[in-house]
């Protein structure tokens, strides 16, 4: 009766349990990860290995892998997948995942290290595997409705961004954009709205994500678009815990856009 949410990155192994009948059951831990470390999958595997509790026997587990190596293509190419993620990625290694957005239109190709692939499906039964922008697709894709609205979404951590944007149920655009400095972040979303052409005053932009740098961006992009709002955060997740709100919120909706 219990659902864990793993997310995996460089630097971090974030988990998330809880119960689909209990509310205020859920727990949160964030496991940074030493950026110095000769394996960070080793280190991601010890983890996993230190808390015992992460091997139980769960309904369903839900993995977000956070990766830079990934390309939208039309859904109309999947058969031509590997080719393009090659085309994209010379001489990569790396396996491919191939993840719906939710929408009409485009499809995600995620590369994801075949040792990672093969210890997450060892280690977990029926694990279901996603890039972390294709789950932020989905999910917002969502709850789109049948709006025939643009819709721009920012997804935002403390040093990098994901910008979803969609149009009726068409993806537009879906990236992960690092920046050092507030102006900079800024900078990139207000290049998305250019180059798109959306208009600053009818056109709004929902931030999810990191509080702290929400709460910095927020009036810095207030100056240049007329409605810049926070995402609705998730409420069965809230109801699930309050420590929900301080998971990443590609993680914490994994569940919730199947």
């Amino acid at each position: 009766m219990w659902n864990l949410l793993l997310r995996v990155s460089r630097e971090a192994v974030h988990a998330v349990v809880y119960s689909i009948v209990e509310d205020n059951s859920l727990v949160y831990r964030r496991f940074p990860i030493d950026p110095v470390t000769p394996s960070w999958i080793g280190a991601i595997e010890n983890v996993v290995y230190d808390n015992p509790a992460l091997l139980s026997d769960f309904r369903n587990i839900y993995c977000i892998v956070e990766s830079r190596d990934f390309i939208v293509i039309p859904s109309g190419c999947i058969n031509e997948s590997r080719l393009l993620f090659d085309t994209a990625f010379p001489d990569s290694k790396l396996e491919v995942l191939t993840d719906e957005t939710g929408t009409r239109n485009a499809t995600v190709l995620t590369g994801i290290e075949p040792e990672l692939r093969g210890f997450l499906n060892r280690t977990f039964h029926r694990v279901k595997i996603s890039g972390h922008i294709s789950s932020l697709c989905r999910y917002f894709a969502s709850r789109s409705g049948q709006s025939n609205n643009v819709r721009m979404v920012a997804n935002i951590r403390e040093s990098s961004l994901d910008v979803i944007v969609t149009d009726s149920r068409q993806l537009k655009l879906a990236n992960t954009f690092s920046f050092s400095a507030i102006t900079d972040a800024a900078y990139y979303l207000l290049a998305c709205r250019q180059r798109l052409g959306l208009d600053p005053h009818s056109d709004e932009l929902l931030l999810s994500g990191d509080q702290k740098v929400r709460e910095e961006l927020t009036p810095v992009l207030r100056t240049y678009i007329s409605r810049v709002m926070p995402v609705i955060f998730p409420p069965q997740m809230f109801k699930a815990g309050k420590d929900s709100m301080l998971a990443p919120f590609d993680l914490i909706s994994a569940p919730l856009c199947e």
